[in-house]
């Protein structure tokens, strides 16, 4: 069984020689790696024609301003086979990943192959982003927000017949097993299959990160689809309305009142964690974290939903 290895990347400098080492020191090696950089201009492109140049079944495609689901669907158009194994550039492999992500396809009747994923943490700040964003690997199979395309490997039969990687938005990993779900796939759940995923170094590219996910989720409708977003949406919106009310009305004690409870809350929520941990800057970072991830996220969705709305308007006229 022949296996073809993808990803997408994009000015990862710092972490791409980590990667690739990673990748060249699998149990299991692939019968070919290819690689689409979407226009790096940190030097990540010159380092992996480097690696392309020393080993023969290592394959690298520029494609400038390629968006990630682009850069996937590109690799894989070029793929010679028909197991297709997908992780990220922003992850670390364990030595024996990709052994475990297609050992299921040799034993079982299966069309896709989960995997799970940890966080890589160098620091408090990135411990505690791993705690609030990577799930119980146990509570990961089955949820397609959770699966992520960073451990994953399908039969490129069921990539063409959902219709491929959505190119446009983030998001895509998520609508992407969506289809493969309601296409009736057969997936299985190898705990075994393990990459370390690398939290973001600071909290801009923390709030860019879920900013873009809320936005992909947004465009391709998962906030329908998904009734966890949904609720989580409503919520916020009657949340914010509340105090609106409250303040055309000069309900000022009200207004203070609901909204010390909810800091009190969130402080609760890193005393929670210091608890838990025993470790005191989550009495920070955790608050911090939580407010900055639901705050993107909730900005994410709505500019998403506008750019949708906008979208179908012009289609509308175009009819017309």
């Amino acid at each position: 069984m022949k296996v073809s290895l993808v990803t997408t990347v994009l000015n990862e400098r710092d972490n791409i020689e980590e990667f690739m080492r990673s990748v060249i020191s699998q149990k299991k090696k692939p019968d070919e790696f290819i690689i689409v950089d979407g226009g790096s201009t940190d030097g990540t492109y010159e380092i992996l024609k480097r690696y392309s140049k020393k080993y023969k079944w290592i394959k690298v495609i520029q494609v400038k301003g390629a968006s990630i689901g682009r850069g996937r669907n590109i690799a894989i158009e070029s793929s010679k086979n028909e197991i297709i194994a997908c992780t990220d550039a922003g992850c670390i492999l364990d030595k024996n990943w990709l052994d475990e992500i297609t050992k299921p396809f040799k034993i079982k009747n299966v069309d896709v192959v989960v995997g799970i994923y940890r966080p890589y943490c160098r620091n408090d700040f990135e411990y505690f982003q791993g705690l609030l964003v990577v799930k119980d690997p146990e509570k990961i199979f089955g949820v397609p927000s959770r699966m992520s395309i960073r451990s994953i490997a399908f039969k490129k039969e069921c990539w063409k017949k959902v219709g491929k990687l959505p190119e446009s938005y983030g998001g895509d990993d998520t609508l992407f097993n969506i289809k493969l779900k309601d296409l009736g796939c057969r997936f299985y759940f190898a705990r075994r299959a393990v990459v370390y995923w690398r939290m973001r170094k600071n909290l801009c590219s923390f709030a860019k990160q879920f900013y873009r996910y809320a936005k992909g989720d947004a465009h391709h409708g998962n906030i329908l689809r998904i009734k966890r977003i949904l609720c989580s949406f409503i919520l916020v919106n009657i949340f914010i309305l509340l105090l609106c009310i409250l303040v055309i009305f000069k309900k000022l004690y009200a207004l203070y009142t609901i909204i010390s409870m909810s800091f009190i809350f969130i402080l609760l929520y890193g005393v929670y964690f210091f608890i838990k941990t025993r470790k005191i800057f989550a009495i920070i970072w955790v608050p911090m974290l939580f407010l900055v991830k639901n705050i993107s996220y909730f900005l994410g969705l709505w500019r998403g939903l506008i750019g949708m709305i906008s979208k179908n308007k012009r289609k509308i006229r175009c009819v017309l």
